[in-house]
């Protein structure tokens, strides 16, 4: 039997039969409104005639309407608290005001709720600050706090706080307002006048309460201290009885104290059916329970889990009407909700969903966050100071947005008419421009022509001054119109709901703003502290579930737990820093002064937290607890399970005397064969692959970064260049180093290919100009006279200009003559793949050709970093062809290996010596000098036997690609994956 249904039997039997005292005139106080709902089922079920119920309610409720008050909301409590420090400190900022206001209103909330004597606390609070400021005169050692603003207002406001508390409690009692911890001080204050004397609370019972504040220990203790009240505790003898149980702290303490009766023993009342009621009970460790802890290594896999373990209630033998999902870490609901499975169909969820949860606030949010990186430049025609613009990460991830998407398809948004092109999405055709023109930063005028003057742009790309909220709201009220059509096309319930929310949201803030800026002498709101309080209001607005009561499976948090009961319990997030939470108190009281005054501290809400946890454990007979094992996955930094687990498991079992069977299953992630143990990813080489691959080789060509990439991951090259798949194309307004070689190489060409070899002179000149040249056709709009630009601008030039300076020098001293640039060869060569014969291309790109005085020619590889190659070299075939080590020699060795077998192969400089090599421009400015690549085949090093052995080892490697008793595999050489674009996919 549950507690709620032993305390409806109890109540309606001493009242639901009398005529002194009936049901309509009991009052029955519960935790909360889910309690009321279960409460008033069970109390249905016992009556079998129709009758006037008693009155039950929530505490908050109860207090509320006893008191006289009502709530004020969030939005018009913070303005109200700023009217009165503005009457106190005529130069508080909003924006200052806002970044501490909800600590302090929580913090006088406390204040409330435990009776602290403001005076004291506020006068101690004054002095404990003005010790931090002083120091001993003419004491030279002394520290000293610097007289700044900062440090003034800060100690300010301290010495504002009295004064604060009493006048903010002024003005709300003069409108017949307050905030919770106020209205439940109020009638701590009066209970006697307003509850004790009053003769509409006949008989109150107070249910299934435990850590009181001081104001309702106050309330409860006036009332029970006669006969109009009586208290009803949820008690197990477990943590009741045990001095060093933190969830019996406050038990313990109440069960000593005069005006709280209901400490007794399951011997005193006794209900129609014989069945014991209401009192202390043992049924943590006399109930039979099977626990099991499980640890996780996500948090989003908690909910899968916890899907997997609902559905098995349907085959097992606990009632699965009395299954309880519950959320320590309650950002997980919507992953829990879309983990249910179908059958889960009367599903009921006692928590809120937050607005901050929803699609239309990462809308929101990426609006703010562009208008907060938007960059002022300065032009060069000296007419206009600076020109703002958006950052491109801002504007990419707002058109990528859902409901920019959805609202580009409801009204056909298509790209401009383009030449020999099909039709493309807008959107597509404005990202590949963002990322083709390199436009790092862009303003209004581009946006709007990029979105071909659609409404949508011209309210998302709109720049709202800093010191005018207006002009935010203003925007989110235009596109909140525009996207009517999209809600109404998703039929997303609650979106919509989101919407509405939102709309008010901000119908209600426009209406304090407009007030606040009527007032005479208010000072400005900015975009910024105006986006502060929003968010703290999204934060605090949920959209409320409505559901029935009695649903196979509940959803909520600890909190809401209390006083109900559940056969099978699944708790997430169980981990140490959330059940119970990190040691953190957020608040402007020194946590000694809290203690002093008598505040409640971290130690307390842990007790609180351990009372709920184990209440709720009481009855149930199925518990799994799940908890992540990734450091840092709740910020705590260790992936731990909470310390209450570790009481259960060896405290609590050991007590039940066998009554508890408890375990710690693992996980297992099987793949559609039923496989548990981890699969090396590998693709076979079908017939449909083996045709893909000979396409490619006979099409594309075999060049030196796909042979690369083969030797050192097979997988790597499948992915490259037989499915083709691709890495999405971003922009960064920083050079990469890729960008930078580009650059580079682009430079040299035209250098060489419009003076060197034309004969004309290389002066530095030359070079600063065709760097800049390079630079505008490469870089498109990104900016290179701040930051890494700059600084990469400036290594650019260093090292452009220390080469060119060398390759003037060797012009003269070995009468180097440039021969060609950027030169691309091709070869076919015929391998035979299992009795089929492939013609394979086989090509490179070779960025220059030169020749010295004494006729060689050189194969030249600019490489724009630290060129390394092995200091020996020993099974030449063997490395060629397998070899894949960590600083890439041999992918450079190789590259112009394969360079001098294309110019062999061709025989375009026959009977001249030809060398390969490479210019590395970051060595040039220290240590000049050409790297010679020394692949040879022979002592003599000759042509035909280098043709030939180069033939064979290439055969061999293609053979190797097609051979159908090898697969695709990862490689084994985990340091080959660092730059990798797809490690994701191989979960590297």
């Amino acid at each position: 039997m549950t507690f709620l249904q032993e305390t409806a039997r109890y109540i309606y039997a001493k009242h639901g039969q009398t005529t002194q005292q009936p049901l309509d005139h009991v009052w029955v106080i519960l935790p909360t409104r889910r309690a009321v709902s279960v409460f008033e089922q069970e109390l249905a079920n016992l009556v079998d005639r129709p009758m006037l119920a008693p009155h039950m309610t929530a505490v908050d409720d109860f207090i509320t309407e006893a008191a006289g008050v009502q709530l004020i909301d969030n939005v018009s409590l913070l303005f109200e608290l700023y009217d009165v420090f503005r009457e106190l400190d005529k130069k508080i900022e909003f924006e200052q005001f806002v970044g501490w206001a909800s600590v302090l209103l929580n913090d006088l909330d406390r204040i409330d709720q435990y009776r602290v004597d403001p005076n004291h606390l506020f006068e101690y609070l004054t002095e404990a600050k003005a010790l931090e400021r002083w120091t001993p005169e003419n004491h030279q050692h002394s520290p000293s706090l610097p007289n700044t603003t900062a440090v003034s207002n800060y100690f300010g406001l301290f010495s504002n706080l009295k004064a604060a508390y009493y006048s903010l409690r002024k003005r709300l009692l003069t409108n017949g307002l307050a905030y919770r911890g106020m209205a439940y001080r109020l009638l701590a204050d009066e209970v006697r006048t307003r509850v004790l004397d009053n003769p509409a609370y006949e008989k109150i019972y107070f249910v299934g309460f435990n850590a009181l504040t001081a104001s309702e220990e106050h309330i409860i203790r006036v009332l029970t201290n006669t006969t109009k009240a009586e208290l009803i505790w949820d008690i197990d003898s477990y943590y009741l009885d045990d001095p060093e149980q933190e969830a019996g702290y406050f038990l313990r303490q109440y069960k000593n104290q005069k005006g709280f009766s209901g400490f007794k023993n399951r011997t005193g009342f006794v209900g129609q059916d014989g069945a014991e009621t209401v009192g202390i009970g043992q049924w943590l460790t006399t109930t039979p329970k099977q626990m099991r802890m499980i640890g996780l290594p996500t948090a989003s896999l908690q909910a899968k889990v916890a899907g997997q373990l609902v559905d098995q209630t349907q085959t097992s033998e606990i009632d699965s009407s009395r299954t309880v999902i519950v959320l320590a870490d309650e950002s997980l609901l919507v992953p829990v909700l879309y983990s249910l499975n179908e059958s889960v169909s009367d599903l009921n969820v006692t928590m809120g969903l937050s607005l901050r949860s929803s699609l239309l606030f990462t809308l929101i949010d990426t609006m703010f966050e562009m208008q907060r990186t938007l960059m002022e430049f300065k032009t060069s025609d000296g007419k206009v100071t600076s020109i703002p613009k958006f950052h491109h990460r801002q504007v990419v991830k707002l058109l990528n947005h859902p409901f920019v998407r959805q609202y580009e398809k409801l009204h056909a948004l298509m790209a401009p008419d383009q030449v020999n092109e099909l039709p493309r999405p807008l959107l597509d055709w404005i990202l590949s421009e963002v990322v083709t023109g390199k436009r790092a930063y862009l303003g209004e005028g581009d946006m709007l022509e990029l979105g071909q003057g659609d409404a949508l742009f011209g309210v998302l790309f709109k720049r709202w001054r800093p010191n005018h909220p207006s002009d935010a709201i203003e925007a989110m009220f235009k596109l909140i119109d525009l996207l009517r059509e999209v809600y109404r096309d998703s039929q997303d319930t609650i979106e919509i709901e989101y919407l509405y929310l939102f709309f008010s949201l901000l119908k209600q803030l426009e209406t304090t703003l407009n007030r606040q800026i009527a007032t005479p002498n208010s000072p400005a709101v900015t975009v910024r502290s105006f986006q502060q309080f929003l968010y703290e209001l999204i934060r605090q607005t949920t959209i409320p579930f409505t559901s029935e009561g009695d649903s196979r499976v509940q959803l909520m948090g600890l909190l809401e737990t209390r006083t109900l009961d559940f056969e099978r319990v699944i708790i997430l997030s169980t981990n140490e820093g959330v059940l119970p939470q990190s040691r953190r108190m957020n608040s402007l009281i020194p946590f000694d002064i809290a203690i002093e005054v008598g505040l409640p501290t971290y130690r307390e809400q842990e007790a609180v937290t351990a009372y709920h946890l184990y209440r709720l454990l009481q009855r149930a007979s199925d518990v799994t607890f799940l908890y992540t094992t990734t450091a840092d996955a709740y910020g705590n930094g260790k992936g731990e399970p909470s310390r209450f687990l570790r009481q259960i498991e060896h405290e609590l079992v050991k007590a039940s005397r066998g009554n508890i069977q408890f375990s710690k299953p693992l996980l297992q992630v099987i793949d559609g064969a039923g496989r548990a143990e981890p699969v090396l990813l590998s693709v076979p080489k079908t017939d449909t692959i083996r045709q893909a691959l000979k396409d490619y080789l006979t099409d594309k060509g075999l060049y030196p970064t796909a042979l690369n990439h083969f030797v050192a991951c097979s997988m790597r090259f499948y992915f490259e260049r037989v499915v083709k798949i691709r890495e999405e194309e971003e922009v960064d307004e920083r050079i990469d180093s890729a960008e930078f070689g580009t650059w580079l190489h682009n430079t040299m060409e035209n250098l060489d290919k419009n003076y060197r070899m034309q004969n004309l002179p290389v002066t530095p000149e030359v070079v600063q100009l065709q760097l800049e040249i390079e630079y505008r056709k490469l870089m498109g709009g990104r900016v290179a006279d701040t930051g890494y630009n700059l600084l990469f601008y400036q290594l650019a030039q260093e090292l452009m200009q220390a080469f060119q300076t060398y390759q003037n020098e060797e012009t003269l001293s070995k009468g180097i003559r440039v021969l060609a640039t950027e030169r691309t060869l091709l070869t076919y060569l015929p391998v035979d793949i299992g009795g089929e014969i492939v013609q394979v291309k086989i090509g490179g790109k070779i960025d220059r050709l030169e020749q010295l005085s004494d006729g060689t020619v050189r194969i030249v590889d600019y490489k724009s970093g630290v060129v390394k190659l092995p200091t020996k070299i020993e099974n030449l075939a063997e490395s060629l062809t397998t070899l894949a080590d960590k600083d890439n020699k041999w992918e450079k060795i190789r590259q112009l290996w394969l360079y001098k077998y294309l110019i062999l192969k061709e025989n375009l400089y026959p009977n001249t010596p030809v060398e390969a090599g490479f210019y590395s421009l970051r060595t040039f400015q220290k240590e000049p000098q050409f790297l010679t690549n020394r692949v040879a085949f022979s002592e003599e090093n000759d042509r035909d036997t280098y043709i030939k052995e180069t033939e064979t080892l290439i055969s061999q490697m293609v053979q190797r690609m097609f051979d159908t008793t090898t697969p695709f595999t990862m490689t084994d050489n985990i340091d080959t994956c660092k730059y990798c674009n797809y490690t994701k996919i191989c979960g590297r």
